[in-house]
C-alpha cells in the first residue's frame, strides 16, 4: 500500500511512520547493513525505498533526512529492548517500569510511543547517576528540605545533556519525559513535588520549534475569507475556527456534531474512542466556540442534495469526503485569490489550526486553574493530572470553553461571523 503522507499533520507523523514502517524494512534488508536501533540509513538507501518521505519532508518542513533524525531524537542512542536501567537502586528502577507500564497498559499508548520514552529516560537517569554520583533519584523528592538541592541536581543534569542534544525539538522531548515521570512519582505518592516542573523556562526552551509552520493571522484569514467559496469557507472555520487537524476537517461527519447539547453545556465535535490522536481509549470533544449558525445552514444546503452521506465537506463524488491534497490545493488557491503569502509560501492547513491552538496556549493557564480546585480535593498537586483521571469530557470541555470563550469571540468571532 502507497504511504499516505499527505495526511501527516505534524513532524510526530513522520517520527510514528519512520519508527513504524521504515525501521522493519531496513531490518529486513540486507543490503542497508546497518542497526536501526543505533543508526540511521544512508541518504541513498532512504531516498531510494521512501522518495516520497524525503520529499514531504523538505517541501512541508525544509529538513533533510539529517536535519529530520536530529530534530526527532534518532536514533534514540540504546536499543529499547535492551534490559537494565544501568542503576544500583531497585526503587528507582520499579518507578522508571511503573511508569512505563502505565503508559501501555493503563493509558492505551503504543510500543512505538512507549518505546522512545523509555530511551529518554534511560538517558537521563544514566546522566543523573554520572553528575550527581547516585542512582537513587527518590528519596530526595520525600523531603521537601532538599527541594532546592534536589532542583539544581536536576538543573546540572540537562546542562550536560544541552550540551549533547542537538534541537531545540529534540531538548523539548526530553524535558517532556523527565517531567512527566516525575509527576508519575509524585502522583503515586512517591514523592512530594516534581523538580522539572520549571526547566524549559529556567533553560530558555519554551519557544516554538523552528520547523513549527506558522500560524494564518486575523488578516490573512479575512482576506482569505473575503475571497472564498461556501467550501473554502468552511474548512477555515474548521481548522482555525475550530483548531481541528487538516484530516478531521475534511472527513467531519454530520453525526459527530452535537449542536444542542444539554442545558449550560457548548455544541461540540464529538470523537469516538481512537478516532483522534492521543485519545485511544477515551472519547474526545472539540467545543464549537464560533460558527455555529454556519454549520446549522450547511447542513440544512448538504441535506437537499440527493446521495449526500453526512460529510460536511464531500468531495467530487457527494458520498465520500474531500482528501487532505484537496485541502491544501483550495488553500494555496484561496490564497493566491487573496494575495495572502506566509513567510514566502502559499497557506496550508495546518496553518489553520496552529491559529487556534496558539490561542488555546495563551489560555492554558485559566484551563488549569479551573481544575486545581479537583486537584486539591483529589489529593493531586498536578491539575494536568487531575484534568486527565478525575474529570470527565463533558467537565474538561466545560473548562476549556469557558476558558476560550471571550479570547475566540475577540479574536476569531468578528473575522468569522460577518463572513460565514
Amino acid at each position: 500500500m502507497t504511504p499516505t503522507y499527505a495526511r501527516f499533520d505534524e513532524l510526530g507523523d513522520f517520527e510514528r511512520f519512520y519508527r513504524e514502517e521504515i525501521v522493519p524494512v531496513i531490518r529486513a534488508d540486507p543490503n542497508a547493513e546497518i542497526d536501526p536501533a543505533r543508526e540511521t540509513p544512508t541518504y541513498a538507501w532512504l531516498k531510494s525505498n521512501f522518495s516520497g518521505f524525503v520529499e514531504r519532508l523538505r517541501r512541508e518542513y525544509d529538513l533533510s533526512p539529517g536535519q529530520f533524525y536530529d530534530a526527532v531524537d534518532l536514533p534514540p542512542g540504546s536499543d529499547p529492548d535492551e534490559d537494565g536501567w544501568g542503576l544500583d537502586h531497585e526503587p528507582t528502577v520499579r518507578a522508571l517500569e511503573d511508569y512505563l507500564e502505565e503508559l501501555e497498559r493503563d493509558r492505551g499508548r503504543a510500543e512505538t510511543t512507549v518505546a522512545p520514552r523509555r530511551s529518554r529516560l534511560k538517558t537521563y537517569a544514566s546522566t543523573y547517576r554520572a553528575v550527581n554520583d547516585t542512582s537513587d533519584l527518590l528519596s530526595p523528592l520525600l523531603d521537601e528540605t532538599a527541594k532546592p538541592d534536589e532542583i539544581a541536581r536536576v538543573r546540572d543534569t540537562f546542562r550536560v545533556l544541552d550540551d549533547h542534544l542537538g534541537t531545540l525539538a529534540s531538548k523539548k522531548k526530553y524535558v517532556s519525559a523527565v517531567r512527566n515521570w516525575y509527576t508519575f512519582v509524585v502522583e503515586m505518592g512517591r514523592g512530594l513535588y516534581n523538580p522539572a516542573e520549571n526547566l524549559l523556562n529556567r533553560f530558555g526552551w519554551d519557544e516554538d520549534p523552528t520547523y513549527d509552520h506558522p500560524a494564518l493571522s486575523r488578516d490573512d484569514l479575512a482576506a482569505m475569507l473575503d475571497v472564498a467559496d461556501a467550501d473554502e469557507r468552511f474548512l477555515l472555520l474548521a481548522l482555525a475556527g475550530w483548531g481541528l487537524r487538516p484530516v478531521e476537517a475534511c472527513e467531519l461527519h454530520v453525526d459527530q456534531l452535537v449542536l444542542d447539547p444539554d442545558e449550560g453545556s457548548v455544541p461540540y465535535v464529538e470523537f469516538a474512542a481512537g478516532e483522534r490522536k492521543n485519545a485511544r481509549r477515551t472519547r474526545n470533544t472539540v467545543e464549537l466556540l464560533v460558527g455555529v449558525d454556519a454549520v446549522r445552514s450547511r447542513v440544512d444546503d448538504l441535506a437537499d442534495r440527493a446521495g449526500w452521506t453526512g460529510y460536511l465537506l464531500p468531495g467530487q463524488s457527494i458520498d465520500r469526503p474531500i482528501s487532505t491534497a484537496t485541502a491544501r490545493r483550495w488553500l494555496r488557491d484561496v490564497g493566491t485569490r487573496a494575495g495572502v503569502r506566509i513567510d514566502g509560501s502559499h497557506p496550508l492547513p495546518k496553518m489553520g489550526r496552529r491559529t487556534w491552538y496558539r490561542l488555546y496556549r495563551r489560555q492554558r493557564p485559566s484551563i488549569e486553574a479551573g481544575t486545581a480546585a479537583v486537584a486539591a480535593a483529589q489529593g493531586s498537586r498536578d491539575a494536568d493530572v487531575s484534568e486527565r483521571n478525575y474529570l470527565d469530557e463533558r467537565t474538561r470541555r466545560e473548562a476549556r470553553a469557558e476558558a476560550m470563550r471571550e479570547l475566540v469571540r475577540e479574536e476569531l468571532a468578528e473575522v468569522f461571523e460577518p463572513r460565514l
